[in-house]
């Protein structure tokens, strides 16, 4: 059961009040905002999931149409599925451990 002992029930409140219930809204550019301070870059993106930001790496990492992208065998989807959408092909190879 979630821990509601400070904001949390105000600031879930107010997103439902304003219809920001979604990706975008003041308190998701106050985050990203605070992530980039702490990171000292001047952007930070918040992403919905870990396809999506497996996803967008893959894009900035230069990963295009039919190459090939290693993958441990030992994973989840999101990592093959993250890997096709770019139209790249997941190359599953054993691990030894």
């Amino acid at each position: 059961m979630p821990n509601l002992a400070g904001n949390e029930w105000k600031y879930v409140k107010e997103c439902l009040d304003t219809n920001w219930v979604s990706s975008v809204g003041t308190y998701v550019n106050q985050f990203e905002k605070t992530v980039a301070e702490f990171c000292g870059v001047p952007h930070a993106i918040a992403i919905s999931n870990g396809t999506s930001a497996l996803h967008i790496c893959l894009i900035m990492a230069g990963v295009t149409r039919n190459d090939l992208v290693i993958v441990p065998n030992i994973t989840f989807v999101a990592s093959a599925n993250s890997i096709t959408y770019t139209g790249a092909d997941p190359v599953l190879i054993d691990v030894d451990y």
